[in-house]
């Protein structure tokens, strides 16, 4: 079990979910395309079909997250069986089944109907949390400060330990300021030592390993994936968004104030669904601007305060909120 936490660190033996694709159906919108979140769905041009490929150093590059499905509005694509890791530091717990199956909020009965069939027994909040997606492809529609407010005041509402409501949120609709934000992050993304983490060589392998022990949380293969469309696209990272909002968190906080500011993110993101907005989280500019402080500063993020993640927040382009499938989690009972 030890020797098992230090192998296969680096682009481990991975069972990647299966493309299905029915060229009958497809209408060439492009949206699997353009929306799936580590370019594992490119588009043939001369074919004008979909294919799911790999990227620099990933057999495949699919997550299993379905957006694909999700976003496609005449249904001629999906992803199904499991993402897998099959050996090493990161691999897969045993407990995890992985298998791939629909919302069943009334028990396993629930795999013969269909989710319209379900939807109608189910309240406004459970509705809102099966069709809310991360949204990557939105529309020029502008969000109103009205909205805003309401999303904002809605994660003022979030738990937090001891009441301390350990959060700031910084709101930024200025389009300059967005793509300047984008362009540092995604040049910090694409830096030297980045890249070396995507490549496949003894070189990264070994770096790749030994960072995995002071930070593991981010030597998944799965970020290198996302790293990757950053790569190809340059300047994808908030997705021409028209709206994002920054969630910062007190550092002073009681307990655990990025849990809190989750919790905080999470309410604002429900309630921008429920409200006809997209929203997707971001990572890459809380990793970045810890190493960009002009950047910081031109954000006005200042002790006490840390940036925990980053939600684009605007108006879907098209009907993108689908349910999907998702794999099966670990639950136990002690009665």
């Amino acid at each position: 079990m030890l020797l098992e936490k230090f192998r296969y660190v680096h682009y481990p033996p991975t069972k990647f979910p299966k493309f299905e694709f029915d060229s009958e159906k497809c209408t060439h919108c492009k949206a699997c395309a353009l929306s799936c979140p580590t370019s594992c769905i490119q588009w043939d041009e001369e074919k004008k079909i979909p294919y799911p490929t790999g990227l620099s150093a990933m057999k495949l590059a699919c997550l299993g997250c379905n957006n694909c499905e999700a976003v496609c509005p005449v249904g001629a694509v999906r992803a199904r069986g499991e993402y897998r890791v099959l050996k090493g530091r990161y691999k897969t717990p045993d407990d995890k089944q992985g298998e791939m199956i629909p919302p069943i909020p009334f028990g396993e009965n629930d795999l013969t109907r269909n989710f319209e069939e379900i939807e109608k027994d189910l309240n406004e909040v459970e509705r809102v949390i099966y069709r809310r997606r991360s949204i990557r492809l939105f529309g020029n529609k502008l969000v109103s400060e009205d909205l805003i407010h309401r999303i904002i005041e809605a994660a003022r509402w979030a738990p937090s330990g001891g009441n301390c409501l350990p959060w700031k949120f910084i709101v930024v609709t200025n389009k300059t300021l967005i793509d300047k934000v984008n362009r540092q992050c995604s040049k910090f993304v694409m830096s030297p030592i980045q890249r070396v983490c995507t490549k496949r060589n003894i070189l990264s392998k070994l770096f790749v390993t030994l960072y995995s022990y002071f930070r593991v949380n981010e030597m998944d293969q799965r970020p290198m994936a996302a790293i990757e469309k950053i790569k190809q696209s340059g300047n994808a990272i908030t997705f021409d968004a028209p709206v994002v909002i920054h969630v910062l968190k007190d550092i002073r906080g009681i307990s655990k104030p990025e849990l809190d500011t989750g919790i905080a993110a999470q309410n604002l993101v429900l309630a921008a669904h429920s409200l006809g907005l997209g929203t997707c989280y971001i990572g890459f500019i809380a990793t970045a601007i810890k190493f960009l402080p002009w950047l910081k500063k031109e954000l006005g993020i200042k002790y006490p305060y840390e940036l925990t993640t980053s939600v684009c927040v605007g108006y879907p382009r098209g009907k993108l909120d689908n349910p999907v499938w998702r794999a099966r989690v670990p639950v136990e009972w002690i009665r």
